[in-house]
């Protein structure tokens, strides 16, 4: 019952995080039309998944952190997920600049723009960053 309440409170607290994202994403929208200055949100589209990608991970990290044994850092897991996900999550970014012509795969990311790949790519990324820290 213990870990029902802890995993069940890390829940209704992420989903707080996700309403207070929203909240701020429709302010920053609403700017956004009003100024014609779309960088926030792109910048806002690119750091919340993976800030939402961290809080996943938060509680079995929080739990690894009460346990005293030697941290190790995993770099297999870094390259062989955190590098494409981080690819796949800025693209967006990349696209709208000089260096996007010459971007790998520059066509199909301008398709993908603000959609649910690139988002779960950032979610994937941040959950990568905790996640290879190891106990």
């Amino acid at each position: 019952m213990k870990r029902f309440i802890y995993y069940f409170g890390w829940a209704i607290f992420i989903g707080f995080i996700c309403y207070l994202g929203s909240m701020y994403y429709m302010s920053l929208k609403s700017y956004a039309e009003e100024t014609f200055d779309y960088k926030r949100i792109f910048i806002f589209n690119l750091v919340f998944p993976i800030i939402i990608g961290m809080f996943f991970k938060l509680p079995t990290l929080v739990k690894d952190i009460q346990q005293q044994k030697k941290w190790t850092f995993d770099w297999v897991k870094l390259l062989a997920i955190g590098i494409p996900s981080l690819y796949i999550a800025t693209s967006p970014i990349w696209t709208y600049t000089s260096f996007g012509e010459h971007f790998l795969f520059a066509d199909y990311f301008r398709i993908t723009i603000s959609s649910p790949f690139t988002t779960a790519a950032g979610i994937v990324l941040g959950y990568c960053l905790l996640d290879i820290l190891k106990k």
